[in-house]
């Protein structure tokens, strides 16, 4: 993304007129200009009013698919263009309700603000401006006709693609001095869209930000100026305190100690439930939709809806409290005896011995590599004194670096020992060794004992991407097996016809682009023959139980290169004791 953002500002702000502006947002003068002059507003957008749980209802504009179209392609123009400030964490990439709550925990008291009609209160006007000053500098007619884009009514729609990052770009000036406030009084600023929070644990609540009078927070006038100065205006109703004896809240997480899920959310999913475990789908259903129905949903598909908003539910427990939470681990194992198609790619957590280090895997035959080596190490009196648990998945979850990623986050908070965890990943998806790894390291302390770690590099490979196959000399890891199979790489087909370069038979039926990588991928599927659409490799699972069990020709294979691995756990265990 970092590569793609200088040629995002330059291509941009590049643009002079409206035909340059349709064709840099994939349209064209004529087709812009009858979404914009010829279609009559009213049927531009379509209008939901959606009810609030507090009353009243909400007004969302939804734009017909030609101009939302548009509009998601400035809207990620507008994404790339300029990184949002640190205190931004609504419609921000990798920040969530969770990363903005946690800023706020374990204070002495925190203060919740609501911006009143928020996306309405940015008008046309002040999102013309916007275009017409830094870092845009537009022309009148360009910025005039991306306001149009951008607004319905005169104002910025709640529904538009283009909308949520406009209201942070228009929030800088009331961001910048807010941190400037926060910074000159001791105290902590955060914004999620019209979400405000103040927290700190200062003994006395500094008289510029307010007092407190009969429970209730008063705002200090200079306060209130900033945001008044900047075109917003507070929701007094919403306005609120909470000492740290109380529960604090912010954006619906209870931050009192750690990150948490209101205790009533919890009570709600485990009613729901026990409905289906005593009365059945149906009945409980029919419960849920007629009692408790507080978005006023009409489902056609009811018991579909109600399985889908209870799982929907659970995860967001699982992202918030931890997936090895004990709570939410509870949870899941009520909801998937109820129905076992249910999928939330979540892993269950064993605990290992007191005092194991627990190595958890990308790939669900990593450890059958990794046990048979230690085991061929420890025959050779080598890592003696390394005692390594290593995890097995379940075989109906799907595990890749996304979830090992998130349970490095998460693990920390829902960990109640001291037992050392090790997070190993492939370094065969770039993206994820800055995230696995610190600089100059091959791992990563996330807190509470918990670490990430890449796979190193063997000796006797001249490419990084590697996985856990290729700690396996040559020799070993094409051999086949009793019935002729083995592992193919990529480095053994032609990128172009896909035929392999020694056997003349042997073609590989998935895409060229698979064959054009620089390093060689481990094939275990789409290997064929002429004539026949039987895949002839050998699996990466068959692959790591011979292996595992000594299978024939695997009985006696080298297990020298997976070293390195082993003195990256003893380092890393070293540094946690």
């Amino acid at each position: 993304m970092q590569t793609e953002m200088p040629d995002i500002q330059s291509t941009f702000q590049a643009v002079t007129t409206k035909r340059e502006l349709a064709e840099r947002l994939g349209s064209s003068l004529k087709m812009l200009a009858y979404y914009l002059y010829k279609l009559p507003p009213e049927q531009q957008y379509k209008k939901y009013d959606i009810p609030k749980r507090t009353g009243g209802t909400r007004e969302i504009y939804a734009p017909i698919s030609g101009i939302k179209q548009i509009q998601k392609r400035l809207s990620h123009i507008l994404q790339n263009y300029q990184p949002a400030k640190f205190c931004v964490h609504g419609y921000v990439k990798e920040r969530s309700i969770k990363t903005n709550a946690y800023i706020h925990r374990r204070k002495r008291i925190v203060i919740n603000l609501d911006l009143k009609d928020f996306f309405p209160s940015i008008n046309f006007g002040r999102v013309r401006g916007l275009f017409k000053s830094a870092p845009f500098g537009f022309n009148d007619e360009v910025a005039t006709t991306l306001a149009q884009i951008c607004c319905h009514d005169g104002k910025l729609p709640q529904g538009a693609p283009t909308s949520p990052v406009i209201s942070n770009y228009i929030c800088r000036r009331l961001d910048n001095e807010l941190i400037a406030f926060a910074r000159k009084h001791k105290i902590n600023y955060s914004r999620y869209a019209d979400d405000i929070t103040f927290s700190t644990n200062l003994q006395f609540l500094p008289t510029a930000v307010g007092h407190i009078k009969e429970h209730k927070i008063v705002l200090s006038n200079t306060l209130r100026k900033i945001f008044q100065d900047n075109g917003f205006t507070i929701n007094e109703e919403k306005t609120r305190y909470a000492l740290r004896t109380n529960r604090q809240e912010v954006t619906g997480l209870i931050v009192n100690a750690g990150i948490n899920v209101p205790r009533k959310y919890i009570m709600r999913i485990r009613a729901m439930l026990h409905a289906w475990e005593k009365y059945g789908l149906e009945a409980a259903t029919k419960e849920h939709f007629e009692k408790f129905n507080y978005k006023h949903k009409h489902p056609d598909y009811p018991e579909i809806a109600f399985k889908n908003e209870l799982t929907g539910m659970l995860n967001y427990v699982g992202q918030m409290k931890g997936i090895g939470n004990r709570v939410y681990i509870a949870l899941y194992y009520r909801i998937t005896r109820l129905d076992s198609n249910i999928k939330l790619s979540i892993p269950e957590y064993i605990p290992a011995p007191e005092g194991t280090t627990v190595v958890f895997c990308e790939g669900k035959t990593d450890p059958l590599h990794l046990e048979a080596a230690l085991s061929w190490f420890h025959q050779q009196g080598e890592f003696s004194d390394l005692d390594l648990h290593f995890f097995k998945w379940r075989s109906d979850l799907d595990i890749n670096n996304d979830t090992l990623l998130q349970m490095c986050q998460t693990r920390p908070q829902a960990k109640r020992d001291n037992r050392i965890e090790i997070y190993l990943f492939d370094r065969d998806v770039p993206r994820y060794i800055q995230k696995a790894a610190e600089k100059d390291k091959s791992y990563k302390h996330w807190e509470a004992n918990v670490y990430s770690a890449l796979l190193p590099v063997p000796e006797h490979r001249d490419f990084n991407e590697i996985c856990i196959e290729h700690f396996y000399p040559n020799e070993d890891l094409l051999k086949e097996d009793k019935d002729g199979r083995r592992l193919y790489t990529t480095r053994e087909f032609d990128p172009e016809s896909g035929c392999h370069l020694k056997l003349k038979e042997v073609y590989y039926a998935g895409t060229r682009a698979q064959l054009r990588c620089k390093y060689p991928k481990i094939l275990d599927s789409n290997v064929r023959k002429t004539g026949s659409d039987e895949n002839i490799a050998l699996s990466k699972n068959n692959f790591a139980k011979n292996i595992f069990h000594k299978t024939g020709s695997f009985k006696e294979v080298s297990f020298t290169y997976f070293k390195v691995i082993f003195e990256l756990f003893e380092e890393i265990i070293a540094q946690a004791k």
